[in-house]
């Protein structure tokens, strides 16, 4: 302590010395003699002629000050390291005193007890010179302040405070010792200094803010955006919105019965051959279709659904067989694999006839990725591997039915879209069952059969028959007969063992009379049959008395369609070179028509042409068998596409032919005019508008004819004739 003693003594200056010499000489006298230091004159020092207090300069008294070192108020000066600066010094200190005696009198009146916490608080916040305002820069986020005494002194303007313990006692002794505080700041007032001594409220009242008000203010919006970046992240957490891709092409999603990979292919994601159904094949042929409820039906590892499998066994129309017994799959096309934003799905049911043939009702990549769609394109049993009803057959289980193993292909279809289409990005709950020809008339089967009622939202049927299944089982079991001598079997153990080609008899199965006139007497072949479990009652029945009970809001919505020449086919315009006006007259008389002496009252409607007699055809095959069933019996919308705007393409000038408006709203048409551009256009307006909203666009209308556009259709006078006449809906075609 002596060495430290002896090392402040000889880093004192001369004014230090001195100031501390006339301090303790003073303090002395008024120990020893118990008096007033106010009562000490000037000749004892310059120190003691201040302390006195009855020295005036220039008219104004200069009182005892104290000066707090480390928070403790002492008496004292503080002066310049120069001579030359002190008076001045003094006297700004003075004047400076002077404007604050009042203040700190009434701060030690109000406060006498805290007076010494508030001085600590006004010295540690107050900044004197521009080097505080670097160091609280450097200080960061808290800018602490610290007392001057323990800063390092680096400039020449530094203040040197002495004070003594003996001061201290004489303090802590007395409350009010005639001394005041002398603050330790420049007597100079900075502008900077006064805004940052405000108050938050007045710096913001007067718009004057300081750099530590513009730092938080960053640091709390900085924070803000930490926090909502945070929520955001936290709510997007979980599995990932879409799929990864194994090598950038290939995707895996899940089925009940386990995983399988398709392939990225023109923008969209494409699953191929995925089972729906346990195989039908072996003790399963001539059976309804059984879903895969069992995992002794399912695959270990993930299945490679990225290649088309076969199609079930069918007959083309060239009478070639193709496909496989082994069928029951389908395919998905979809736009994205993901769970938050379910899209519509769109089931593919189509076939030219109940024996086969390629529909054009397949998946569509470009408008499943623009009209922001799933496509299902299920295969089901066609033929007499589909609808073969024979009594052995019947005998062989319990209840004894048989025949519409198709239709059952179909609802276990529909329930695998409902199980597992969620995880190809599609909604169980819009399904819309798209079928076309063939398919359509299983698709209009399928609205009557209540297994299937809650598995589909929606129907959108394209020239479909209207001939739904009327013979009762046993009766169509009958006509099944000549079947046994072809195949030399009389059981189903027979029946299940022989091949495929000893099943697939032609001169059975290829009948069809949609492309000609109907004759009187025609052969009429129904393959859907009354079973009595999947269909109970004709469909004309279950429609009517739905619409009697008033429960007809209990069938989903449906619209029916079809084209001006659904009937054109290549076939027929190649009958004869050139179809004059008399060949088709000839044609005409031949027919039915011509047998009921109809023929010049249909010549009023259509003209002696190929045109002419293909829309003849149409009309008696499917469009007015459709208008009475639309119109009279569902009251439900109609639409029939004109040649007007779909004709020009395939098949000859103003021809609208069957696939036109399947060709059409899956993109396949064959727009080469502006007419059918805009046939096609308005088209895909209808169908998707239906799709996504459950009705069709615009005013509802029960007849609707579709060309360039969509509009009203008031009637069909050739319609009204034929169904006046008893030949619609007699003669409509079967599938």
């Amino acid at each position: 302590m002596d060495i430290n003693k002896e090392n402040e003594d000889e880093n004192k200056t001369l004014d230090k010395k001195q100031i501390e010499a006339e301090e303790k000489e003073v303090m002395l006298k008024v120990e020893e003699a118990n008096i007033n230091p106010a009562e000490l004159k000037a000749d004892e020092g310059p120190v003691k002629t201040a302390l006195s207090g009855d020295l005036t300069e220039q008219g104004r008294e200069v009182k005892p000050k104290f000066i707090p070192i480390g928070a403790i108020k002492m008496p004292g000066f503080f002066t310049k390291n120069s001579d030359k600066d002190k008076s001045k010094d003094e006297e700004a200190a003075i004047e400076k005193d002077t404007d604050h005696e009042k203040s700190d009198e009434s701060t030690q009146v109000k406060e006498p007890r805290f007076q010494f916490f508030n001085k600590m608080k006004k010295f540690l916040n107050h900044s004197e010179d521009g080097e505080d305002k670097e160091e609280r820069k450097k200080g960061g986020l808290f800018n602490l302040k610290y007392p001057k005494v323990f800063q390092k002194n680096e400039t020449d303007n530094a203040e040197i405070t002495l004070a003594s313990m003996e001061t201290l006692d004489d303090k802590l002794d007395t409350t009010n010792d005639g001394m005041e505080t002398v603050k330790l700041e420049s007597p100079e007032t900075e502008e900077g200094k006064v805004v940052t001594a405000l108050p938050l409220r007045e710096r913001i009242r007067q718009r004057k803010f300081i750099v530590d008000d513009i730092m938080v203010c960053i640091i709390v919006l900085l924070v803000m955006l930490a926090v909502i970046i945070a929520i955001v992240v936290g709510a997007r957490a979980g599995p990932p919105i879409e799929r990864p891709l194994r090598l950038g092409r290939f995707i895996t999603t899940f089925t009940s019965c386990g995983p399988v990979e398709g392939v990225l292919d023109e923008g969209v994601y494409k699953f191929y051959s995925i089972p729906y159904a346990v195989p039908p094949v072996g003790q399963r042929r001539f059976t309804y279709a059984q879903p895969l409820n069992n995992i002794s039906h399912c695959w270990n590892d993930t299945l490679n659904a990225r290649r088309k499998g076969p199609l079930c066994l069918q007959f083309l129309e060239n009478v070639t067989i193709t496909g496989d017994e082994n069928c029951l799959t389908l395919d998905v096309v979809t736009p994205h694999v993901r769970y938050d934003t379910p899209l519509p799905v769109v089931v593919l049911i189509g076939a030219n006839s109940l024996t086969g043939g390629i529909s054009p009702a397949q998946p569509s990549a470009l408008y499943a990725r623009t009209k922001e769609v799933v496509f299902v394109r299920p295969n089901f049993r066609l033929g007499p591997f589909g609808f073969l009803a024979l009594d052995v057959l019947s005998n062989s289980r319990y209840p004894a039915i048989s025949g519409n193993y198709g239709l059952s292909d179909l609802l276990a279809a529909l329930q695998w879209v409902q199980l597992n289409i969620k995880h190809f990005g599609g909604d169980p709950d819009s399904v819309t069952l798209l079928g076309h020809r063939a398919g359509a008339t299983l698709t209009a089967a399928l609205t009557t059969v209540s297994q299937a009622q809650k598995l589909y939202s929606r129907v959108w049927l394209s020239s479909p028959s209207v001939i739904f299944p009327g013979e009762p089982l046993e009766q169509s079991q009958k006509l099944n007969d000549r079947f046994k001598p072809m195949t030399k079997c009389n059981d189903a153990e027979c029946l299940r063992r022989i091949s495929t080609t000893q099943i697939l008899t032609p001169d059975i199965w290829l009948e069809s009379n949609m492309g000609d006139l109907p004759k009187l007497n025609e052969p009429r072949h129904t393959l859907l049959v009354l079973d009595g479990e999947l269909l109970r009652i004709h469909a004309y029945d279950t429609w009517k008395e739905a619409k009697l009970s008033g429960k007809e809001k209990a069938f989903k919505p449906i619209v029916f369609g079809t084209t001006q020449h659904s009937s054109q086919s290549v076939l027929l315009m190649k009958k004869y070179l050139k179809w004059a006006p008399n060949i088709v007259e000839k044609v005409v008389n031949d027919s039915v028509i011509g047998e009921k002496n109809l023929t010049s009252s249909v010549f009023t409607h259509v003209n002696k042409s190929y045109e002419g007699l293909v829309e003849l055809i149409s009309s008696i095959r499917t469009l007015c068998p459709l208008v009475s069933l639309a119109r009279m019996r569902l009251e439900v919308p109609l639409y029939v596409v004109m040649g007007t705007g779909a004709g020009g393409g395939k098949g000859g000038s103003g021809i609208a032919n069957v696939n036109a408006d399947i060709e059409a709203i899956l993109g396949t048409f064959d727009s080469e005019k502006p007419e059918q551009r805009r046939f096609m256009s308005a088209m895909q307006h209808l169908f998707y508008y239906y799709v996504w909203d459950g009705h069709l666009p615009g005013p509802e209308s029960s007849l609707m004819q579709v060309g360039q556009d969509v509009l009203p259709l008031n009637g069909i006078p050739l319609c009204d004739l034929l169904i006046k006449e008893d030949i619609v809906p007699r003669y409509a075609h079967i599938d």
